[in-house]
């Protein structure tokens, strides 16, 4: 396993899943995946309270707040699907979908799309403001 080190934590981690703790939607998503983590395979870093996390992975906080990003177990930065792909893939149930979105013919292109619509209206559907850079 890699060493994977926050600001505030060092943590042996196998993927790190950099997420927006001050949106209600993703939470919803993220504590139910961290339900799941009972063996601690991610490292899971709010971008609101740990900036110093996103410098270290070479990720403005305006990349972070577009996108969900993941650092895999080779340490390559991953987004969107691909990024929620790193992390199913160390998660029970989740785990046994990963493989499926990977092979169906254009399920990833498919999901890739719709994440990007979500995205995009994250953050006015929460009453936030985009981010300019």
């Amino acid at each position: 396993m890699t060493e994977i080190q926050s600001s505030k934590t060092v943590t042996m981690s196998k993927v790190t899943c950099f997420h927006d703790g001050e949106c209600p939607i993703c939470n919803i998503e993220i504590n139910a995946m961290k339900k799941l983590d009972k063996q601690g395979n991610i490292n899971w870093v709010d971008i609101a309270h740990d900036k110093v996390a996103l410098e270290k992975a070479g990720l403005t906080y305006k990349q972070a707040m577009d996108r969900m990003h993941v650092l895999d177990e080779n340490q390559q930065l991953q987004s969107g699907v691909l990024g929620f792909l790193q992390v199913w893939k160390h998660l029970p149930y989740y785990r046994r979908i990963a493989p499926i979105i990977e092979k169906v013919p254009y399920l990833l292109g498919f999901l890739e799309f719709f994440y990007c619509i979500s995205a995009r209206y994250r953050l006015p559907l929460t009453g936030k403001k985009q981010i300019k850079e």
